[in-house]
C-alpha cells in the first residue's frame, strides 16, 4: 500500500514542478513583451527617453 502512495505522491510532484515551469514560462513571456511596449521604433526616441529621465531625476 505505502508504494501507491509513494507513487502518487511523486506525481504530485512532478505535476506540480510541470504547473510552476509553465507559470515561470508565461511570466517571463509577459514581462519581455511588457517591455518591448516602451521600446521606441526610432533610435532618435531615445534622446528623448533619456531627456525625460534625467527631468524626473533632478525632480
Amino acid at each position: 500500500m505505502s508504494e501507491i502512495k509513494q507513487a502518487g505522491i511523486k506525481g504530485y510532484v512532478i505535476l506540480g514542478a510541470f504547473v510552476g515551469l509553465m507559470l515561470f514560462t508565461i511570466l517571463v513571456v509577459y514581462i519581455y513583451k511588457a517591455n518591448q511596449e516602451n521600446v521606441p521604433a526610432e533610435p532618435q526616441l531615445y534622446g528623448a527617453l533619456l531627456d525625460g529621465a534625467r527631468s524626473l531625476m533632478r525632480a
